[in-house]
C-alpha cells in the first residue's frame, strides 16, 4: 500500500478519485503479479503511477480495469470494443418481452456485436436459442468470443464481415435481429464527455447517422428477417423518430422504449407478412 499512500499525499484527489485510485490499485497489484513471470518485470509502484496517468487523461475506469458490468456479469473489456453500458439492458429487457410466452428455438443475429455483451446476455436467457453475431473487426471479436468462453455460451456463433458488403451472410434468415449500431454525428461530439474519445470510433461515429440503421433494414426486408419476425436496435433520443419513419412501410407493431433516464433508447419493429 506504500504506492497508493504516497499517490494519495501528493495528491489533491477528490473523493470519487480516491476511490478510483483503489480500484486502479488492485488492478496493478494484478498487472505486477502477472509481469513477474516475464524477463523484465514492472515495479508495482510504476505499474500503478501509470495507471493514475492514464486514468487523469480520461481514460475510462473500464479501460484500465479490463471489464465492465452488464446485466449483472463482468465481462472482459478493452480499447477494441465500446464499453457496455446500463443504457443497452434496455435493449435486453425489451427482447425479454418480446419473447416471454414464445418458448419455440428462435434463430438471432446481432450486428456489431464488440464484447459480445449483448448476444452473451441473450444466451444465457434463451439457451435454446440458435445466436450469429458478427463484426468487421477481428480484435473485437476476440474479445467477444473470451467473453462467450467465460460464460459457457455453446449456441453462438461468430462471424467477421462487413455490413456494407452485399454478401456477406447472403442466403440465411433470422427470426430476430437485434443491433446497437455507430450513430453518433459529428455535430453532437460537444455533448460527449472525454472518455468517448478513448473508445472505437468505428463503433460510435456514423455519417449520415441513419447509415447502419438504413442498411440493416434494408437487408433485413431482402431476405435476413423472416416475415412476423422482429427487428430490435438501440438507438439514440435524437435519431429515434427518424429510424421510426424508415421503417414504417415494411414493418408493424413499431414500439419505443425508455432508458432508467427517460429518454428514447431502443426501438422494436415486426415484419408484416409478404
Amino acid at each position: 500500500m506504500r504506492s497508493l499512500r504516497y499517490i494519495l499525499r501528493h495528491r489533491k484527489i477528490d473523493e470519487f478519485s480516491t476511490y478510483a485510485y483503489r480500484w486502479l490499485y488492485s488492478r496493478a497489484q494484478y498487472l505486477h503479479h502477472r509481469s513477474q513471470s516475464h524477463i523484465i518485470s514492472k515495479s508495482l509502484f510504476g505499474i500503478f503511477r501509470s495507471l493514475v496517468e492514464r486514468y487523469h487523461c480520461h481514460v475510462p475506469m473500464e479501460y484500465l480495469c479490463g471489464s465492465a458490468m452488464f446485466c449483472n456479469r463482468l465481462f472482459i473489456v478493452n480499447q477494441h470494443v465500446l464499453i457496455p453500458r446500463r443504457d443497452s439492458e434496455t435493449l435486453i429487457h425489451h427482447v425479454q418481452e418480446l419473447y416471454r410466452h414464445n418458448h419455440d428455438i428462435q434463430s438471432m443475429l446481432e450486428i456489431g456485436t464488440g464484447s459480445g455483451c449483448l448476444s452473451i446476455t441473450l444466451s444465457r436467457l434463451f439457451p435454446h436459442w440458435k445466436i450469429n453475431t458478427c463484426d468487421i473487426s477481428p480484435s473485437a471479436l476476440r474479445v467477444a468470443r473470451s467473453n462467450a468462453h467465460l460464460y459457457h455460451c455453446h449456441n453462438i456463433q461468430f462471424h467477421r464481415g462487413n455490413l456494407f458488403d452485399t454478401h456477406f451472410l447472403e442466403n440465411t434468415s433470422y427470426n430476430l435481429i437485434i443491433s446497437n449500431p455507430p450513430y453518433v454525428s459529428q455535430d453532437q461530439l460537444s455533448a460527449c464527455n472525454y472518455g468517448i474519445f478513448h473508445e472505437p470510433s468505428i463503433a460510435l461515429f456514423a455519417n449520415p447517422p441513419l447509415k447502419f440503421y438504413a442498411e440493416i433494414i434494408r437487408r433485413a426486408i431482402n431476405g435476413w428477417l423472416k416475415d412476423q419476425g422482429y427487428l430490435v436496435f438501440e438507438c439514440s433520443p435524437f435519431n429515434v423518430i427518424p429510424i421510426q419513419e424508415l421503417l414504417k412501410s415494411h414493418f408493424e407493431q413499431i414500439e419505443i422504449r425508455y432508458d432508467e433516464t427517460h429518454l428514447a433508447r431502443v426501438i422494436s419493429a415486426k415484419r408484416k407478412q409478404e
